[in-house]
């Protein structure tokens, strides 16, 4: 059994890495991760952007509320399951207005021949709550893709200055830490001679 002790130190040695190997790697993966995060965020900005410049807003009613639930298995074979908000919304597709002009405060008009249709458009927790069965919203989508509908206060949040300066923010300060990260532990990794 002593002749298999030197192997296992050197097995252990080589197990436990080198000094400032797990601190350069993760430095790195921050430099990387956070311009990929802004990049997403930016793709989905100028899909925002798209329907604020194209996008047609109406006057919604919420007929009905529903949450379902969805299970999914996360990366590590665990099972979770996460709500969905639904609001169903019934809306008149003639009496349409511009996004720049409902923004203008043009007010609807009443169509001479109305064609109101319902449609059921997935929000967040928060616009869930604060919309009751009955309330009147305004909605905004893409007269070209019907799937594009969104609430025009959730586009508006979503487009402002306050909520984007918090991804970028966040992207800076992921980036500076990794670049910390990989300065300090690169001289231990790789120390001068």
């Amino acid at each position: 059994m002593n002749e298999y002790r030197p192997a296992l130190d050197v097995l252990r040695e080589r197990r436990k890495g080198k000094p400032g190997e797990l601190g350069l790697m993760l430095g790195i993966v921050l430099m990387i991760a956070a311009p990929v995060a802004l990049a997403l965020q930016q793709a989905n900005g100028e899909k925002l952007d798209a329907l604020k410049s194209e996008g047609r807003v109406t006057e919604a009613i919420v007929k009905e509320k529903s949450v379902r639930s969805e299970s999914y298995t996360d990366n590590k074979g665990r099972q979770k399951s996460r709500d969905i908000h639904m609001l169903n919304l019934q809306h008149d597709i003639n009496a349409e207005l511009n996004f720049a002009d409902w923004s203008a405060g043009k007010a609807f008009v009443k169509p001479q021949y109305p064609a109101v249709t319902t449609t059921s458009v997935e929000v967040g927790e928060a616009y869930y709550d604060a919309l009751s069965v009955g309330a009147k919203t305004t909605v905004v989508r893409n007269p070209s893709d019907y799937d594009s509908m969104m609430l025009t206060e959730q586009v508006e949040y979503e487009t402002s200055f306050a909520y984007n300066i918090w991804w970028y923010l966040g992207g800076a300060a992921a980036f500076l830490a990794g670049l910390v990260l990989t300065a300090i532990n690169w001289r231990k990794r790789f120390p001068r001679a």
